[in-house]
């Protein structure tokens, strides 16, 4: 189905506008009378579970690691704004925000409040239908691993640890703090800076990847 074909499928479902329209255009109401929310907390579980059912039908031969990453990057805010932009639905959703705010967010819970109002009015088979088509470029995807699950399959497969991360350093202002963690893979060292001792991993990780690449 293109673009157009999917949108006759959406307006076909009557009133699926009311879950398009954001709080903020109704600040004075309750909450109890806003029901974007609500449709939200709904569409979100049904997208679990329509996207999980796919992969285990259509995976069921990978691990369950590989799984969880296509789940994870599929259900992701990034991906659900992706979708939202790419079928054009930001053209139609009505809002009172920021222009110069950052939507993603928001798309993507405008997108999950579309999927559970449809799912309201017309049950699973048909919003499992218009999720896939939704997501058709994205189904087939598989993430590459972050730097520090790299490494942490990398170490427990070798030598059946979890690898350790350990505090070199820590400098800095109270408010722009800097860390300098270490990280040892046998007779590999590195050491990895940032801004939080997170990001500092990360940095870590990514450069072990690199010296465990090159042996």
């Amino acid at each position: 189905m293109n673009k157009t074909e999917i949108f006759n499928l959406i307006k076909s479902v009557k009133g699926y506008e009311k879950s398009l329209k954001h709080d903020s255009l109704e600040k004075n109401k309750k909450n109890v009378d806003k029901p974007f929310q609500k449709y939200e907390f709904l569409g979100d579980r049904v997208l679990g579970l329509v996207i999980s059912e796919y992969l285990i039908e259509n995976f069921h031969k990978s691990p369950l690691d590989e799984i969880s990453r296509r789940f994870i990057h599929l259900v992701n805010t990034n991906t659900l704004a992706k979708v939202f932009k790419n079928h054009e639905f930001n053209e139609i959703f009505k809002h009172h925000l920021d222009p110069k705010s950052h939507k993603n967010s928001v798309y993507a819970d405008a997108l999950e409040s579309l999927i559970g109002f449809i799912y309201i009015e017309k049950e699973l088979e048909f919003t499992k239908n218009l999720i896939l088509q939704l997501w058709k470029e994205e189904l087939n995807t598989l993430p590459k691993k972050d730097p520090k699950t790299y490494i942490q399959e990398y170490s427990q497969k070798k030598n059946k640890v979890i690898p350790t991360y350990n505090v070199v350093e820590e400098s800095g202002i109270k408010h722009k703090p800097k860390f300098k963690i270490s990280l040892k893979i046998d007779d590999l060292y590195v050491e990895g800076e940032g801004v939080s001792k997170q990001k500092a991993e990360i940095v870590a990780a990514k450069k072990m990847i690199k010296l465990i690449q090159s042996k």
